[in-house]
């Protein structure tokens, strides 16, 4: 087999996928889901090990997610470049992102689920760090901060952590003791530390949250089961899969089995939203989490959300109901990138650009052609 040989564009693979041919009857309304939202009486709770029926359903780390060598939507999408963008997504390291100290879309990601974190917002007062007297300062503005709070066994927060630091053989009355004590109250308090302006912010974010759609977001999101990861195969090319969507809610809590997606954005209108969700494969990945949820947990999932904020001003959200026929473009995409990645793992080959050329004869000297608006008449300078 030769690069040629592999249709990027998957007409050689398309009889394989006849069988996706869109159904309106595998997707539920958006009536559906409104209704029971009105009429809902309770919340029913989930066990995650119940769900695990052809496959895995964890709330591991995302680190351990990561680690995993089954194939996400992320390194699916780049089999629509070439089978060696996907080859290079899997096989070689990726350069490693500097985190941010507070990442407001993270936050917000998070907060949006488990709306609680929404008070877990603090704003130190200016100390300085390196002096003994800045130091007790913060010391007290936790411990006041941290009175109230508990440790799994009922203990009080401070002393747990007061403990911690005895334990380590520091002085609480020295200035290593001190920070020491100091860091296990910001990383123990579940308090994420912002500044004064991110902290406004936030507070502008939660009126949007409530605010929306008269309280869509709570409502719809009551219930919902954040960050697990779905671990299965693909039934078609025996493929290791995964998807880790931002949230599901089940029909008992919303008429159907939802995926909930969170994204970020510094779009100004639903417009370039939109535009931004095709360029980027959206529907490739929420029509990957419909299958694999699906498979993985025996329920069929009909629908998705996705939750759009944005991260900058005025910092609105707005809440998207996926249309039918894209979720099955998306459904159609995913398996006709895993019909590759599978051509591709039988034959060895994973082409890169040159296999746009028109012959392998060319080796790789692909014909360039540019817009057809460069042709138009240039206009002429008068001098």
């Amino acid at each position: 087999m030769n690069l040629h040989d592999i249709d990027l564009e998957g007409a050689e693979l398309g009889d394989e996928l006849n069988h996706l041919a869109f159904d309106p009857a595998d997707y539920c309304d958006l009536n559906t889901v409104v209704r029971t939202l009105r009429t809902r009486r309770k919340i029913a709770g989930v066990n995650l090990p119940d769900l695990a029926v052809n496959g895995e359903v964890i709330r591991d780390s995302f680190g351990r997610y990561l680690a995993t060598k089954h194939l996400s939507s992320s390194v699916l999408k780049e089999v629509y470049k070439t089978p060696l963008h996907f080859y290079c997504a899997m096989n070689e390291p990726a350069a490693k992102r500097q985190s941010k100290a507070f990442d407001l879309g993270t936050f917000c990601h998070l907060a949006f689920l488990e709306p609680d974190r929404f008070r877990k917002v603090v704003v130190e007062p200016k100390a300085l760090g390196s002096t003994t007297e800045g130091v007790d300062k913060l010391l007290r503005f936790w411990e006041k901060k941290l009175e109230n709070e508990r440790v799994g066994d009922g203990r009080s927060l401070v002393n747990y952590c007061r403990r911690l630091v005895t334990n380590r053989k520091l002085s609480l009355a020295k200035i290593d003791g001190k920070r020491q004590l100091l860091q296990l109250y910001r990383e123990r308090s579940g308090f994420a530390i912002v500044d004064h302006h991110t902290a406004e912010v936030i507070k502008l974010i939660k009126r949007h949250y409530y605010a929306y759609g008269g309280g869509l977001l709570p409502d719809l999101l009551a219930g919902s089961i954040p960050e697990c990861s779905f671990y299965g195969h693909d039934p078609a090319t025996g493929l290791p899969v995964k998807i880790r969507p931002d949230g599901i809610v089940l029909e008992e809590n919303a008429g159907a089995n939802l995926i909930i997606s969170f994204k970020t954005t510094s779009a100004d209108s639903i417009g370039k939203f939109a535009y931004d969700a095709a360029k980027y494969k959206y529907h490739l990945a929420e029509g990957m989490y419909l299958e694999v949820a699906s498979q993985v947990t025996g329920r069929k999932f009909t629908g998705v959300v996705t939750v759009m904020l944005q991260t900058v001003p005025p910092y609105l959200p707005a809440v998207f109901w996926w249309d039918a026929e894209h979720l099955a473009n998306g459904k159609y995409q995913y398996h006709q990138a895993l019909q590759t990645v599978k051509a591709c793992h039988e034959s060895g080959l994973y082409p890169g650009f040159d296999a746009f050329a028109e012959s392998p004869d060319d080796r790789g000297l692909i014909p360039l052609s540019l817009p057809e608006w460069v042709l138009r008449e240039t206009q002429p300078i008068g001098i």
